[in-house]
């Protein structure tokens, strides 16, 4: 069961401010690790990163432990101002200044009307800097550019089995499927292209892409834990 972002959040900000303090005085950079997930629509991934947050979390006892974060909760957290001020204010104040410049080259360009999408960006940025979350979608490694630590990982597949799991999962009827697949990957690439100037189908921009076609939702999210045990950054 998903956790809320509320309840979530509010029991890791005193870990946070503590962090925050902490790093302020040793003049550190914080070492926890983060992921990203970007994806095709349709292929399920956030049943792979709550799978990725089961995986983690029973290695060992993680402090805080490892949270997955989609676009419903990260939407709940941007609309709810107390909870996203109280986030930044666990920032310290070299991460504010990277934030900041991040707002002043890649999202100054941002019309009125998608202001929102700044203070989401904020509030994804702050979490990634915080460690052990995993960001599906939202344009997750291109908000948290720059941040050490960070494992972004994309997530593929073929429009028949996409087309399939959508009817399979949610009786969507296959033409559908199949238009709604076309009409929401579109609109997410034209939507960051735009805005960012960046190519979510470049295989160059993640440290691994999984065809979901080929592998299960459990042998996915195995993969990419594996990989942070292998990379050292668990």
């Amino acid at each position: 069961m998903k956790k809320t972002m509320e309840s979530h959040i509010r029991n890791q900000f005193a870990y946070w401010e503590h962090q925050k303090n902490f790093i302020e005085n040793i003049e550190v950079e914080p070492q926890k690790p983060f992921i990203t997930i970007s994806r095709e629509y349709g292929v399920g991934a956030f049943e792979v990163s709550e799978k990725i947050v089961n995986n983690l979390n029973s290695i060992k006892k993680f402090t805080p432990e490892w949270a997955s974060y989609d676009k419903e909760l990260l939407d709940k957290l941007s609309e709810d101002l107390g909870l996203s001020k109280c986030l930044a204010d666990t920032l310290t104040s070299n991460a504010r200044n990277q934030l900041t410049e991040l707002f002043q080259t890649s999202f100054s360009k941002f019309p009125t009307q998608v202001a929102i999408y700044r203070k989401l960006a904020e509030i994804v940025r702050t979490m990634a800097y915080n460690g052990n979350v995993i960001i599906v979608g939202r344009a997750g490694n291109v908000i948290t550019k720059g941040l050490a630590n960070g494992f972004h990982v994309r997530l593929i597949a073929p429009a028949r089995w996409k087309v399939k799991r959508l009817n399979d999962l949610y009786g969507m009827p296959i033409k559908e499927a199949e238009q709604a697949i076309v009409t929401k990957d579109k609109e997410r690439d034209s939507y960051i292209r735009d805005f960012l100037k960046y190519e979510n189908s470049d295989p160059l921009n993640y440290h691994m892409v999984l065809n979901m076609g080929e592998v299960s939702s459990e042998e996915a999210s195995k993969i990419i834990s594996e990989a942070l045990v292998s990379l050292n950054m668990i």
